[in-house]
C-alpha cells in the first residue's frame, strides 16, 4: 500500500538539473494514476576513466537517446533525463508500457555492453511546474527512486513491489522472481521482486556443456549444507536456497550477503537446473577441484553430477565453508 505523501519528498530527484521533456506535457498542477519507470546506467564513471570522456560520452548518451525514443514510441506522457538516469511516466496502457520498457532499456544496455539499474511502480503521480519547468513528482516517484538502486553492487535487475505483481500481464508475471523483504529508505520495508528481462528466444545456458559427451540423465540431486541434507526428486517443485526461512536449505548469515531467496533448483527432462537470482552472486565448483565460475544473474545453468555452490561470495572468501554447499547427481 502506498503511504501518504510527504511534504517536499520530491529530494530525490533532481529537479534542478537540465532535462529533456516530452513534447505535448500539460503543466497544469494535477496528479494522475500512472506507470513509473527509472533507469540510470551503472559503472558510468568508471567507464568515462577507462576510454575518456569524449568516447563514454557518446556511448552513454546514445544508450540515453535510444531508451527515451523507446519510451516515446510506447507513448511515455513525461520523460525527463538528468545526469544518467531517465524517468519516464506512462499513463496509457500503463502496466504493460512500463514493465515491457523497463525490459528493453536493460537489452539496450546489454547490447552496448552497460549494465543498468532499474525500478518501477504503479500509482498517483502530481504534473506541476518546478521553476517555470514541467515536472511530475509524488510518493509514486519516490517509490521508483530508490527500487531502482535496490542492489548498488549488482546492476542489470528491475525492481517492483509485490503489490505490483497482480497488475503485470501474465507472460511478464511467470519472468518475475522474489528478492526478499527489504527497507526503503523513509517509506518502510516491503516485499521487492524482480523482473527477467533476458530475451524469451535465449537458449537455457548451460555449464560444461563442452566438456561432457552425453547429457545427464538423472533424477535425483542431493544437497548438503552443514549437516543438513536436502534430497531432491524430479517431479518435485522448485526448490529455494536462501537465508529465509520459507527456503528449502537455509543458510543463516549474519553478513546478508546470502540474499532472503537465493536461489533456486528444478529438474527439466531429467537435467538439474540452478537459477542464481541474488543480490551478490553464487559461485559453483565441478567436482573437487574443478575450475570456480560465477553464475550469470537470472540464467537457468544445468548443474554437473557433483561439485560444490558457494553462495552470496566466493569460494576464497568463504575459507570456513560456512556458505558453501555441496551436491551430487544419482540415477536410479
Amino acid at each position: 500500500m502506498l503511504l501518504p505523501a510527504a511534504a517536499n519528498e520530491v529530494q530525490n530527484i533532481d529537479v534542478t538539473s537540465a532535462s529533456r521533456e516530452s513534447p505535448g506535457i500539460r503543466v497544469s498542477e494535477d496528479v494522475r494514476h500512472c506507470g513509473v519507470l527509472i533507469v540510470d546506467i551503472a559503472g558510468s564513471t568508471k567507464l568515462r576513466s577507462e576510454i575518456g570522456e569524449l568516447a563514454a560520452g557518446r556511448q552513454i548518451h546514445h544508450l540515453l537517446d535510444g531508451i527515451i525514443a523507446t519510451a516515446r514510441d510506447r507513448g511515455a506522457t513525461f520523460i525527463k533525463a538528468y545526469g544518467d538516469d531517465v524517468l519516464a511516466v506512462f499513463e496509457q496502457d500503463q502496466v504493460a508500457a512500463t514493465a515491457e520498457i523497463a525490459i528493453k532499456a536493460q537489452r539496450l544496455a546489454s547490447e552496448v555492453g552497460l549494465r543498468l539499474y532499474a525500478g518501477f511502480h504503479f500509482g498517483p503521480v502530481q504534473f506541476r511546474l518546478t521553476d517555470g519547468h514541467p515536472d511530475a513528482v509524488g510518493q509514486t516517484i519516490n517509490f521508483v527512486a530508490r527500487l531502482h538502486k535496490m542492489a548498488e553492487d549488482a546492476p542489470g535487475q528491475i525492481f517492483l513491489l509485490e503489490e505490483s505483481l497482480s497488475q503485470l500481464p501474465h507472460a511478464l508475471r511467470t519472468q518475475a522472481m522474489p528478492f526478499g523483504n527489504r527497507s526503503l529508505k523513509g517509506l518502510g520495508k516491503f516485499n521487492v521482486w524482480t523482473l527477467g528481462w533476458q530475451s524469451q528466444n535465449a537458449p537455457t545456458a548451460t555449464v560444461f556443456a563442452a566438456e561432457r559427451e552425453t547429457a545427464i540423465s538423472s533424477t535425483t540431486l542431493h544437497l548438503r549444507h552443514g549437516d543438513n541434507t536436502l534430497t531432491c526428486l524430479s517431479h518435485d517443485r522448485k526448490k529455494l536456497i536462501g537465508r529465509g526461512n520459507t527456503c528449502d536449505i537455509v543458510v543463516p548469515d549474519p553478513e546478508l550477503k546470502v540474499s532472503s531467496t537465493h536461489a533456486t533448483i528444478e529438474c527439466i527432462d531429467d537435467c538439474w537446473f540452478l537459477q542464481d537470482i541474488s543480490r551478490n552472486g553464487t559461485w559453483l565448483r565441478e567436482g573437487p577441484d574443478g575450475k570456480e565460475i560465477l553464475l550469470p544473474y537470472c540464467q537457468k545453468m544445468t548443474l554437473p553430477t557433483s561439485g560444490s555452490l558457494s553462495i552470496g561470495r566466493s569460494f576464497a572468501d568463504d575459507p570456513a565453508g560456512l556458505f558453501t554447499l555441496t551436491f551430487e547427481i544419482s540415477n536410479h
